[in-house]
């Protein structure tokens, strides 16, 4: 795609996201309007939460060979592998 061509469809996009925002309350009614405002707001939470999970450190490995792999505790001393919920308002 050349330059040119880059730079109008560039400038196209933009003129239409200038346009459908300051029209936005014109176009969606207010009950749509704060649906989509609650959906972003919980993709805005899951987004943090994956960061959150994938962020944390993982425990130490083991001096155990790696063939045998590790046991699982039932007792409930080692961190959880299954996702605990997180309530929303």
């Amino acid at each position: 795609m050349s330059d040119a061509l880059w730079a109008q469809a560039k400038g196209l996009v933009d003129e239409a996201t200038r346009l459908l925002g300051t029209s936005f309350s014109d176009i969606v009614p207010p009950e749509a309007q704060r649906h989509l405002l609650i959906a972003q707001r919980e993709l805005l939470l899951a987004l943090a939460a994956m960061i959150e999970h994938h962020t944390q450190q993982q425990p130490e490995e083991s001096t155990e060979s790696p063939s045998r792999g590790r046991r699982r505790s039932r007792s409930g001393t080692e961190r959880s592998r299954r996702p605990s919920r997180v309530e929303l308002e």
